[in-house]
């Protein structure tokens, strides 16, 4: 008599992921809302604007168009062209002339906008290394967080989710 084909390893790891899943959107959404409070506080920048800061800042030391700024945040042409608007009212951002294209909006980092990115970078670099010491120690999320985090022997060139690329 053959036993019915037991699919239990695979319902176990499916609801495996599924909850490793919830675990790690329900860290992420406090942490997000977390370092946006700090950083507000602090710096009176948010984590989205600092965010897309950064890449103006960092990744693209010259000019970058509003769909780079979206494509390397992981939002909308639409959302990333607010945040930036944002980032150009507050004088860290300004419109740089494109002369290949007029139809091209391109943006660059101002100095003072550079200079938030250095002072805020540090306060999210440290914020997030608290979180994450914090979040070890936290059953529900000890595992995942130790998925994010590299240790200090691993290999040079992989950068922390928090260092500036």
């Amino acid at each position: 008599m053959t036993e019915p084909h037991d699919s239990d390893g695979r319902e176990t790891a499916t609801e495996d992921v599924a909850r490793l899943w919830e675990r790690v959107a329900t860290m992420f959404s406090w942490l997000e809302g977390q370092l946006d409070r700090t950083l507000t506080q602090r710096h009176g920048v948010g984590l989205a604007p600092l965010m897309a800061l950064g890449v103006l800042a960092c990744e693209h030391p010259g000019s970058v168009t509003v769909g780079d700024v979206a494509r390397r945040l992981g939002v909308s042409a639409s959302a990333a062209s607010r945040i930036l608007t944002r980032l150009e009212r507050s004088g860290w951002a300004t419109r740089v002339a494109w002369p290949c294209d007029r139809r091209i909006s391109r943006m660059a980092a101002t100095e003072a906008g550079r200079h938030v990115w250095t002072r805020a970078g540090r306060t999210l670099d440290r914020e997030l290394d608290f979180s994450f010491r914090t979040l070890r120690f936290d059953e529900r999320y000890a595992h995942v967080v130790a998925r994010l985090c590299r240790g200090e022997d691993d290999p040079p060139g992989h950068p922390r989710l928090h260092e500036p690329l």
